[in-house]
């Protein structure tokens, strides 16, 4: 460990654990045969009791903040308690209890950890190895009838005698003169049958894995439990015998021997545990350290630097940037805080790196961005040039004769004349304006809603009126139409208007559809010949020209 106060170690702890726990056993042996009588040997046998009581209550407790896997915790620290209320009953019995009846309920309550114990050890042996959060089939909890059954059994002993039989003629039933009954083999049985199957199962925790061999140290202490619990009956009708003189007290044995098996299974590593684990942060790579409140090193890893404290403190609100591109990182944890330190010196190489190439993509975005601007623009400007190329082309011949009605209309001094220009001009500059216009429209979208065409016809209609021309148009179409033939339909109206201007007296427009398809039909009172439209004109009696237009068919040129 570096320097920091750092941690003893699990064989430190085990050694001197073992420094205080065996005097204080060899305490409380020499408290049971030191001879003495009165208030001297009851003096003795609660100093021997409190001894016990304490270093199990003190194992219990250290169970609970060792062992890692839940229901193991669980079962070992119910096994201690179970020692420990052994211990309360056994004391309460030999040293408290005056009233023979109250002593013999209290040698009964003796039967609750011993049915429990070797149960919960079944439990135990069953959960080795087993993964933390490992939970026992519920099949399992079958066990507890027949515990709960003999505990019952054993608890009401009074009223039916079945487990321990006294004298008839006793005057006191007392642990002294009894005998057995048949449901005390029922009782020894089960109790034997739950240790066998605990030595068992424990048996097969201990193999190594992938190996033939065995771990012997659990099995001994178990072992041993079982074969002194047979000798203790079987020994105990003959007066001096070598179990009674050297482990006379059946309590103590069984539950230190207990307690040993289970130290043994958590040095072993089977039932895994916490001891380990500042050996395992000591030779760890990580460059961690574990401090108190006050920023003190409690624990360091052999691959951490020593870190000046206020580099330490400043770890609270963010991650510090030490030299040689080291990040030093900190959390709090229970009763102090964690810090770990990273070698990022490469990071800081990419990321600078990166900043470089973000500064080189940004300037590239600049110039492209730049670039994409300039080429929308040029894009732009083409497809402008090209609409206004298409316009003028389709509208060079209305172009020319507005150019030449303009320059007879600046030359002519008479205004009737002047009048009569205007008129015109106003009629083809409205179509010039509405057919550039489709033009525009016609290149966004294929088909034209109806409505466009009735706003080229009132506006062109508009202008003849000023011309001196009666106007009607109707429009019977809805339905969306191809760009062509709304375009087409508007030319063969203004050329039928511009032939017809001078001599026009009235244009009547109706734009529908019939079986035929969609269709323009034009009314004009008109002196001028439409005879060249072919088909497409008629002339009635009273001199009135009927143009027909219609999709598919041409129309009047």
């Amino acid at each position: 460990m570096k320097e920091g106060g750092a941690m003893a170690g699990p064989k430190r702890r085990t050694v001197r654990g073992a420094i205080i726990v065996v005097p204080l056993i060899i305490v409380a042996f020499a408290c049971r045969h030191i001879s003495a009588d009165g208030w001297r040997a009851a003096a003795l046998g609660l100093v021997r009791s409190a001894i016990y009581i304490g270093l199990f209550a003190a194992w219990g407790v250290s169970v609970r903040h060792r062992i890692v896997q839940k229901q193991a915790r669980r079962y070992l620290a119910a096994i201690a308690a179970l020692m420990v209320f052994w211990l309360i009953a056994r004391t309460a019995k030999y040293s408290f209890a005056a009233d023979p009846n109250v002593a013999r309920l209290l040698w009964y309550l003796y039967y609750v950890p011993m049915l429990f114990i070797p149960l919960l050890a079944v439990f135990v042996a069953m959960s080795l190895g087993r993964p933390d959060d490992y939970q026992l089939k519920s099949w399992t909890e079958l066990f507890y009838i027949p515990t709960a059954v003999l505990l019952v059994l054993v608890l009401t002993n009074d009223f039916h005698q079945l487990v321990f039989s006294f004298p008839a003629d006793a005057a006191v039933w007392t642990s002294r003169n009894y005998s057995y009954a048949p449901a005390y083999y029922f009782v020894v049985g089960w109790e034997v049958i739950c240790a066998f199957t605990a030595f068992v199962a424990m048996a097969a925790r201990c193999r190594v894995p992938h190996s033939r061999k065995m771990l012997w140290l659990p099995l001994l202490p178990l072992a041993a439990a079982v074969l002194y619990g047979a000798l203790y009956v079987s020994g105990s009708a003959v007066s001096g015998s070598l179990v009674h003189i050297v482990a006379g007290d059946l309590t103590v044995t069984l539950c230190l021997l207990f307690t040993l098996a289970y130290e043994a299974c958590i040095q072993c590593g089977l039932i895994q545990s916490n001891t380990h684990y500042d050996e395992l942060f000591r030779v760890s790579t990580v460059r961690a350290q574990i401090t108190d409140s006050d920023y003190s090193v409690v624990l360091s890893s052999d691959a951490a630097e020593t870190v000046p404290a206020e580099a330490m403190r400043r770890t609270k609100t963010a991650p510090v940037l030490l030299s040689g591109g080291v990040r030093l990182s900190g959390a709090p944890i229970s009763g102090g805080y964690v810090l770990w330190s990273e070698d990022v010196s490469e990071l800081l190489d990419v990321l600078e790196q990166l900043r470089d190439a973000r500064e080189e993509l940004e300037d590239g975005n600049s110039l492209l961005g730049a670039e994409y601007a300039l080429k929308a623009r040029q894009t732009h400007a083409r497809e402008q040039n090209r609409l206004y190329n298409a316009i003028q082309q389709k509208l060079r011949p209305q172009i020319g004769l507005l150019a030449e009605l303009t320059d007879e209309f600046e030359g002519s001094s008479d205004e009737e004349l002047r009048r009569k220009l205007l008129g015109r001009m106003l009629v083809i500059g409205a179509y010039l304006k509405r057919r550039s216009n489709l033009v525009f429209l016609a290149d966004k979208s294929p088909l034209l809603d109806p409505r466009e065409l009735t706003l080229a016809f009132r506006e062109s209609m508009d202008n003849l009126e000023l011309f001196g021309v009666s106007c009607g148009f109707r429009m019977e179409l809805t339905a969306p139409l191809p760009a062509g033939q709304i375009a087409d339909m508007y030319d063969f109206f203004e050329e039928a208007v511009e032939r017809s201007l001078g001599s026009a007296g009235a244009v009547l427009a109706v734009a529908g559809r019939s079986e035929a398809g969609v269709f323009l039909s034009l009314s004009i009172d008109s002196a001028a010949d439409f005879s060249d439209f072919g088909a497409a004109a008629e002339r009635d009696e009273d001199g009135e020209w009927r143009l027909i237009w219609r999709a598919g068919a041409g129309g009047g040129t």
